[in-house]
């Protein structure tokens, strides 16, 4: 579980303006919803790349914040988080290209939400055909005395063999700019590695499946994890979309 255990007291590193930031004791990342992209929903941790904006105007990251102690109890102002529709000002101002990666990776989720609610929508109506025709084919052939004892009824279960499709993916002009420049903040050679699941999945949004293909070459063993084997297989197939998936 995620528990709070006071503040931080810390600086802005733009004017000095000092806040209270909540101080962890525990967290837990778990979601209902998690995204190829890097989106989750539903968390019990904050979404995002820890960007903020000061009341003097200016964007920073809460790591660029100066710690000045820990305290039980705070009446200091909680630094802002910056919401959607200002994602492209704090592109636009970003102080340096820490902070302007950060601003794209979420303008980068921001842009693809669209899609999110297309896919759920199609996601549901197949799964609801999927169930109706299972229901068709196997009805409730239980007796009265079988009900009456509360013998189970057939379950639903989903066949592997089911339908399994997602609408479209046509990402628009500002997106793949966005994502392109999102590249290369990217590719720079001390963030390469570190970012090469969010590099395949850009190339692969954009599809770029050679470019995606060689990221995930650079992957050593002890580095594959259930969402780069995922990305492997969207790649293979070609396919686009954000794809939604579990733990």
């Amino acid at each position: 579980m995620t528990s709070i255990a006071g503040y931080n007291i810390s600086a802005a590193p733009c004017c000095g303006k000092i806040y209270r930031t909540l101080r962890y004791r525990s967290m837990n990342f778990s979601a209902w919803e998690y995204w190829t992209d890097g989106h989750t929903e539903g968390g019990l941790m904050p979404n995002g790349y820890g960007l903020r904006k000061c009341l003097c105007g200016a964007f920073y990251l809460r790591r660029e914040m100066v710690d000045l102690g820990e305290v039980d109890e705070s009446e200091l102002d909680h630094p802002s988080p910056v919401y959607d529709d200002d994602l492209p000002n704090a592109i636009a101002q970003a102080r340096n290209d820490q902070v302007e990666m950060a601003a794209r990776l979420e303008y980068w989720q921001h842009l693809n939400h669209s899609y999110r609610e297309r896919y759920r929508a199609h996601r549901d109506a197949e799964e609801a055909a999927n169930q109706a025709s299972w229901a068709l084919a196997n009805p409730d052939n239980r007796s009265f005395w079988q009900k009456l004892r509360k013998v189970p009824a057939p379950t639903y279960v989903r066949s592997s063999s089911s339908p399994f499709t997602y609408p479209p993916f046509e990402p628009t002009l500002v997106q793949q700019d966005n994502m392109r420049a999102l590249l290369l903040l990217l590719n720079s050679e001390d963030r390469r590695k570190k970012h090469l699941e969010e590099i395949v999945e850009l190339h692969r949004e954009l599809g770029e499946f050679e470019e995606a293909a060689k990221a995930l070459d650079e992957y050593e063993d002890i580095d594959r994890s259930k969402v780069s084997e995922l990305l492997a297989d969207l790649v293979k197939d070609k396919e686009t979309a954000p794809v939604r998936y579990r733990l």
